[in-house]
């Protein structure tokens, strides 16, 4: 249980209460089961999943030159809050649909995200700082580790979320071919692991 470890702690957002800093998936089920379960419905959600099939086909085509500038160009159009490239993410059918999925979870699912196989964004439910996500652990360690495994992070106050959260992520495989996907990331509430 995540209140049982042992760690550095920091204080829960609006309260007196601190709790520790890391968290694992095995030190809170409700993460592991959560995500994967999430990761399940994503996986027989027709739109989503022929939305990644797509999106990798489509991405793949970028060269790193033109994924810095989208990365660049959505970071200006995410401080504004619009943009044609922020648009297209943000009001998409994967979108639409991930934050169906998130909304019988949301009181411990602060949000969703979702990467093509190349870690480029495709879907979320809150406006992510960057669109290129490959260089970030929440992407690497899922798509460099066994199939079905849960990364978890350490807990950190998100400024968009006004909440400390626990970041988790997955590997989505493709049920027809066995292809990686992409990645399904979650922020996790913070306080509501502790309650777990």
């Amino acid at each position: 249980m995540l209140l049982s470890m042992i760690a550095p702690t920091m204080p829960v957002a609006g309260t007196a209460q601190t709790l520790p800093i890391a968290a694992r998936a095995e030190d809170s089920p409700l993460i592991g089961s959560v995500l994967r379960t999430v990761a399940a419905e994503i996986l027989t959600d027709q739109v989503v999943l022929t939305g990644l099939r797509q999106a990798a086909r489509e991405n793949d085509v970028y060269t790193m030159d033109a994924i810095i500038q989208r990365d660049v160009t959505w970071r200006l159009q995410a401080k504004r809050g619009t943009g044609p490239l922020l648009d297209t993410v943000m009001q998409g059918e994967m979108s639409r649909h991930l934050t169906l999925a998130r909304v019988p979870r949301q009181a411990v699912l602060a949000d969703l995200m979702l990467t093509d196989d190349r870690g480029l964004l495709v879907a979320a439910t809150r406006i992510p700082s960057d669109y290129d996500q490959s260089d970030e652990a929440k992407y690497i360690v899922p798509t460099t580790s066994d199939p079905g495994m849960v990364h978890v992070e350490e807990a950190a106050y998100d400024e968009s979320a006004d909440d400390y959260v626990v970041a988790a992520s997955i590997l989505l495989i493709d049920p027809a071919d066995g292809r990686m996907l992409g990645v399904l990331c979650a922020n996790f509430t913070l306080a509501a692991l502790a309650r777990d």
